[in-house]
């Protein structure tokens, strides 16, 4: 892709090394344009991207003094010596790209010039492989890494340094630790998994993924990472390249979306949804349901309005958390609620549980002055370890027959 167009200066009295060079066809991306003079030329030697001089008439150390004066310092400098010339450099060959000794055929300077296009091309082809690598690793929002065997950071990208907080120079050459800012006492808890995954990748010699958790400044962000495993020349496994996505801000809307999927709106207790998947999950383990519904609860609707209705919802709600703080409590439409309590049973214990629940919400309903009309039946049902998955709706019709029986002893006690 890219374009490079090479001045040279080609200086020295008339080689015929020079008249084989022009005639030489420049390799793929690169085009030649030419000067030449028999002295040396100041202004041509500081516009000249490669100086090729055959200084076979001209003052060697003079020369070498204006070359290293006046040239660009990325310009390449091709020297034609005669071979008794090479003493007068006096051992110093600094800035010098190539010495081709003259005289010399045709195809031997055909040759020499031929291997350094192809040198001089793979540094450009280098640099453009080094744009294109630097320019996407930090143009993207994911973190990239590069670490050898023992876990040093040997080159990052700028988004792994803005999560970190720390600048380039401060990343590179220094470990896992340093770098996150995490005490290795903190990290041996187990919270962290990075160091771990990257053992696992060069020992698996191939990519995995990782959901991992970081600790950022004095928050913790949560990770998606993508690591595999960098080659020696032999084969063997030299280090990891790493990428991240920080996912934290995505799940906290996955959580978002799934709490609201599973809860009720009005009360932020479960819904119906969650508890029937809920008890699904934990088949072989045996629980208790206890199904409540509100009695009269229509008298709070039609004497005071609905506000005064949903109140008594929340109220409620707020109860039974209260009451059953570590079970799974559900609201399943209108004034009934559903609450699952895992573990073995005890008829009795249950029996005063349900009794005690009762209680406690004809209490608090007889304490306010418009939710005084309403009460609270309860009716319960069981499931050993034994059960299937799929009784929570048999479950459900027991309960709710309990639950009926009990309004019925209620009303015919009232009257």
């Amino acid at each position: 892709m890219y374009h490079c167009n090479l001045h040279f200066y080609l200086v020295g009295s008339y080689s015929k090394a020079f008249e084989t060079v022009k005639g030489i066809s420049p390799l793929s991306h690169f085009t030649h344009a030419f000067v030449e003079s028999d002295e040396l030329d100041q202004d041509f030697i500081a516009g000249a991207d490669v100086i090729i001089a055959d200084l076979q008439e001209l003052d060697v150390r003079e020369s070498l003094k204006s070359f290293r004066t006046y040239k660009k310092p990325e310009a390449e400098l091709l020297l034609l010596l005669g071979q008794e010339q090479t003493r007068l450099l006096e051992e110093d060959f600094s800035g010098i790209q190539d010495i081709w000794y003259v005289p010399a055929s045709e195809e031997e300077i055909k040759f020499r010039f031929l291997r350094w296009q192809q040198s001089y091309k793979m540094s450009k082809d280098f640099w453009q492989t080094t744009n294109y690598f630097e320019t996407t690793i930090n143009s993207i929002p994911n973190l990239v890494w590069y670490k050898d065997k023992e876990g040093v950071h040997k080159k990052v990208n700028k988004s792994f340094c803005q999560a970190v907080n720390k600048p380039m120079e401060q990343i590179e050459g220094r470990g896992h630790f340093y770098i996150w800012d995490i005490d290795p006492d903190e990290y041996a808890k187990g919270e962290f998994i990075c160091m771990e995954s990257e053992y696992e990748v060069m020992e698996k010699r191939e990519t995995c993924i990782f959901e991992e958790n970081v600790k950022i400044g004095d928050s913790m962000r949560e990770l998606t990472t993508y690591k595999s495993p960098l080659f020696d020349i032999d084969g063997s496994v030299m280090g990891t390249v790493g990428v991240a996505a920080d996912v934290t801000q995505e799940r906290l809307y996955e959580r978002m979306i799934l709490n609201n999927a599973n809860t009720d709106f009005l009360t932020g207790l479960y819904n119906r949804r969650y508890v029937y998947q809920f008890i699904e999950e934990k088949e072989g383990t045996p629980f208790t349901i206890y199904y409540i519904d509100l009695d009269n609860f229509k008298t709070i609707n039609d004497k005071f309005g609905h506000r005064e209705g949903d109140r008594a919802l929340t109220l409620t709600a707020k109860v039974l958390k209260n009451c059953m703080p570590t079970d799974v409590i559900t609201r399943v439409g209108g004034d009934e609620f559903l609450i699952v309590e895992l573990g073995e049973y005890c008829t009795e214990e249950v029996e005063k549980k349900r009794k005690w629940l009762e209680a406690q919400l004809e209490e608090v309903y007889k304490a306010d002055e418009h939710l005084q009309y309403i009460s609270a039946s309860i009716g319960t049902a069981h499931a050993d370890a034994n059960a299937d998955k799929h009784i929570i709706d048999t479950l459900v019709g027991e309960a709710d027959a309990f639950m009926y029986r009990e309004k019925k002893r209620k009303k015919q006690k009232r009257a």
